[in-house]
């Protein structure tokens, strides 16, 4: 009988560490949308900036491992601060090549700005744990996920000789 409880109480443990970032991310997901639906907002009309995006690599980035990867190869995962009763941190945008992961950019949820959410507080419209969670909730959206992986890949690629070339000028 006493093995049956700790066989009990060890699948319960297990399977909360599994599920826990997995439920977390769907009640986010479940009270942001109903929030957003009460307010008549679609997340797809939710702007936000890149402004606060932190790389972890150069920019532009010359390294050709870095540089020459496929779109395909960039991925944008959810970061969390604890396992077992996880809150969320961040979205890390990550490049997988061959064996290896190569930490590209992070937007962490604190410095992550969205306007409209931010005039919704200001306007008592949501409190200070809806606005968290909401802004949590647009930050994994997959629609974010895949426009920050697109910044990365745009800033890493793009070409700033364009800024130091003199334009000619006219003497008149």
């Amino acid at each position: 009988m006493i093995v049956l409880v700790i066989l009990s109480c060890f699948i319960v443990v297990i399977c909360s560490v599994i599920f826990s970032r997995v439920f977390s991310e769907f009640l986010i997901k479940w009270k942001s949308e109903s929030k957003f639906a009460k307010l008549n907002t679609d997340i797809q009309d939710i702007h936000y900036s890149f402004e606060e995006l932190t790389y972890f690599v150069s920019l532009p980035n010359r390294n050709p491992v870095i540089y020459h990867s496929e779109l395909s190869h960039f991925q944008a995962k959810p970061s969390y601060r604890s396992f077992i009763f996880p809150v969320h941190e961040g979205l890390i945008t990550t490049l997988h090549r061959g064996n290896q992961d190569i930490n590209i950019a992070f937007m962490s949820v604190d410095q992550f700005r969205i306007p409209l959410l931010e005039r919704w507080r200001h306007e008592r419209k949501i409190n200070e744990k809806e606005y968290m969670e909401m802004k949590s909730y647009v930050l994994i959206h997959k629609l974010t996920r895949a426009a920050f992986i697109e910044e990365a890949y745009r800033q890493i690629r793009r070409d700033d000789r364009i800024l130091f070339v003199e334009e000619p000028t006219e003497v008149f």
